[in-house]
């Protein structure tokens, strides 16, 4: 289609520009700008974002039907990059995927197809279906997720621009984008998107495109963060064991691992009393430790 789109195009401009020579004998500037306008609309509204592709294993194919009618946001929990994040999702043993993850500086990296289904929602229901993961598209948003990082504008630009492309390429309701800790099943289990990550800010941003009105924002890249190699939680009421903690505060359950090794500490990690401290790494360093890279 896009082939085509670009012949029609050409042809167009060929055809305009015969027509106005053999009308003036010459081009004009104003001629010109009129070609211009004409060739401007024939772009698409919301085109999908440039994607560095870094294909996981951790997908299978959609069931036979399945259309995309959701789109669900994540953050990574940690304080990597989005190519960071890809190769994460890269790796097998990460045993889970999104779609897509933004970095904080707003590119965006592609793990799975739109077309397959990637191991993001889990245990999940949106509007009364479950296994969210059949019919949506995730997108993981790079950040540490405890409610004090902020969100650059340069990355709410680039989730916005590529949920609009989205929504435009496979119809999905605004009403039918959503945060992980929305759908999860049971309610609770997971904390994603952090509380200082604006759904709202994004409707609007994909509004906007999709009515020719969106200005980007006019900001720096952000600045490099010196992240901590831990953040340390408390646990509450019901964390009783390492895989919910990992579940919960890395957004994935097979990380329990790494978190025995970063808390030696803990006589028994399948039986943790309320209260207790315990070590969330914020990057990778362990899971390499357990999986080595090739």
């Amino acid at each position: 289609m896009k082939k085509q789109a670009k012949k029609l195009s050409l042809f167009l401009f060929s055809g305009i520009l015969a027509f106005s020579v053999s009308c003036n004998g010459n081009i004009q500037k104003n001629d010109l700008t009129n070609i211009s306008a004409l060739l401007k609309k024939q772009e698409p509204v919301a085109p999908k974002p440039k994607v560095i592709e870094i294909p996981s294993p951790n997908q299978n194919p959609r069931p036979e039907g399945a259309k995309i009618s959701a789109i669900i946001l994540h953050h990574t929990a940690g304080s990597g990059t989005a190519e960071q994040v890809g190769r994460f999702f890269a790796n097998p043993n990460a045993k889970v995927s999104s779609h897509y993850t933004v970095d904080r500086t707003g590119y965006v990296v592609q793990s799975v197809p739109d077309s397959e289904r990637s191991w993001h929602a889990g245990r999940s229901e949106f509007n009364g279906v479950g296994n969210v993961n059949d019919f949506s598209i995730g997108i993981e948003i790079c950040n540490i997720g405890d409610s004090l990082e902020p969100y650059p504008e340069t990355q709410y630009d680039g989730i916005i621009k590529l949920v609009a492309f989205l929504v435009k390429a496979y119809d999905v309701p605004l009403e039918s984008i959503t945060r992980h800790r929305d759908i999860t099943l049971p309610a609770g289990r997971k904390i994603d998107t952090s509380n200082n990550f604006s759904v709202e800010k994004v409707l609007i941003g994909v509004k906007q495109i999709l009515e020719g009105t969106y200005n980007p924002p006019q900001t720096q890249p952000p600045q490099p963060i010196d992240y901590p190699a831990f953040k340390e939680i408390q646990t509450k009421k019901g964390e009783v064991s390492l895989s919910i903690l990992a579940e919960k505060y890395l957004d994935n359950e097979h990380r329990s691992e790494e978190l025995k090794i970063a808390n030696p500490q803990l006589k028994n990690p399948d039986k943790i009393s309320e209260g207790t401290k315990i070590k969330i790494p914020t990057g990778y360093e362990f899971f390499y430790q357990l999986y080595p890279r090739k």
